[in-house]
């Protein structure tokens, strides 16, 4: 097969980068890929055996999807593609949908994100628009690969979309990184001072991941044992806001800003929970890696909650923007430490059923998913 793909990740180009590592792996269960990617405006094309990359390269992100339309309808006429896949039904699939129709090659939409949720389409005005366009895209797909069955069944009742025609795979991880990984003595020394550890790892975009429901949370938290920290992990555009809500609540000491770490299969194991606020989820990654790593997890009922994460038998799982729930789901771990290491061992033995297994295995299925939109 030829595959001819979309992508707004422009760490494709970048040599080396996790992105382009899995990107080449991709590459050679093909043909032939042909990956457009929205870059930098110093970019250039790349080739690297099977796999052609073709910077959209601009100053602003209209510019970039315009650059990438025209790019793909050139790479459509001189090739014979047998798929075109996007990573979203949203406006980059509207540009893989055009190329599809017109150039008549089947159409691969993939779902990371969880569109149909209510609480999705009222986060902004951009979102409810995604919304739209993902409700006129996807049954229009010729395939559709989700990352979790929970959006498998969302979009089989709000969109009536034919089960052949969905794949569920979810994002492939390394468990095996996090379930051999050891803390590091430097971490675990800053950390000393505190007698209950919980840390939250995420973009932060609070529309998605509610991080400042644990903040107001710990607030609460603090009264109860003043030696409790929690370490937020990540970046994003409301990293001001979390500060001054911080400083509001005068929360210095307890609840730590952190960026983005490389090491987080060590990192994760200086904690005694790992904390998931969030909206809404496609699958749930740190849910995942935490289950690996060995720490309790108290997460909201997103992404792989039911499907992977069962309350009160591997973790704690709590309704959506339910702060009361989320803070006595807290409170009982910090009072029972034996119902910690229950969850624990419980989440190895779910961590070690999950399929793919392998890396081989997950490339084999992720193969298949694009295989389906040919039948």
């Amino acid at each position: 097969m030829k595959i001819l793909m979309l992508s707004e990740d422009p760490n494709i180009c970048v040599a080396g980068s996790n992105a382009r590592k899995r990107i080449e792996r991709y590459a050679e269960l093909f043909d032939e890929l042909h990956v457009v990617v929205l870059a930098g405006p110093e970019s250039e094309n790349q080739q690297s055996g099977k796999l052609f990359l073709y910077p959209a390269s601009a100053k602003n992100p209209f510019m970039g999807r315009w650059r990438m339309r025209t790019i793909a309808r050139s790479l459509a006429r001189s090739v014979h593609f047998d798929v075109v896949s996007t990573q979203g039904p949203d406006e980059v699939g509207l540009i893989a949908f055009h190329i599809s129709r017109r150039f008549g090659i089947k159409l691969q939409l993939q779902v990371h994100t969880d569109v149909l949720n209510p609480l999705y389409r009222r986060a902004s005005l951009k979102e409810y628009f995604r919304v739209l366009l993902a409700r006129f895209l996807l049954p229009r797909a010729d395939c559709v690969r989700v990352v979790s069955e929970r959006i498998k069944r969302s979009l089989l009742a709000g969109l009536r979309i034919p089960k052949s025609k969905i794949s569920v795979l979810p994002i492939y991880t390394d468990l095996a990184s996090f379930s051999y990984s050891s803390p590091k003595a430097e971490d675990l020394s800053r950390l000393k001072e505190y007698a209950f550890r919980m840390i939250a790892v995420g973009r932060f975009v609070d529309k998605e991941k509610n991080f400042s429901m644990l903040i107001e949370m710990m607030a609460e938290l603090v009264k109860q044992e003043p030696r409790t920290v929690l370490v937020l992990v990540g970046d994003g555009p409301d990293r001001k806001n979390y500060q001054l809500s911080i400083i509001n609540y005068q929360l210095e000491k307890n609840v730590l800003i952190e960026p983005w770490r490389n090491d987080l299969a060590s990192f994760y194991k200086c904690f005694d929970i790992v904390l998931v606020s969030s909206n809404y989820e496609g699958w749930g990654l740190v849910a995942i890696e935490a289950m690996a790593a060995g720490v309790s997890l108290v997460m909201t009922d997103v992404g792989l909650a039911g499907e992977v994460v069962k309350d009160g038998v591997n973790g704690r799982v709590v309704p959506v923007g339910d702060a009361p729930a989320f803070l006595d789901a807290v409170l009982d771990l910090y009072r029972h430490p034996e119902k910690r290491r229950a969850f624990v061992d419980a989440a190895r033995r779910t961590v070690a059923e999950i399929k793919p297994h392998s890396e081989a295995e997950y490339l084999e299925l992720y193969r298949k998913s694009f295989e389906i939109c040919t039948v």
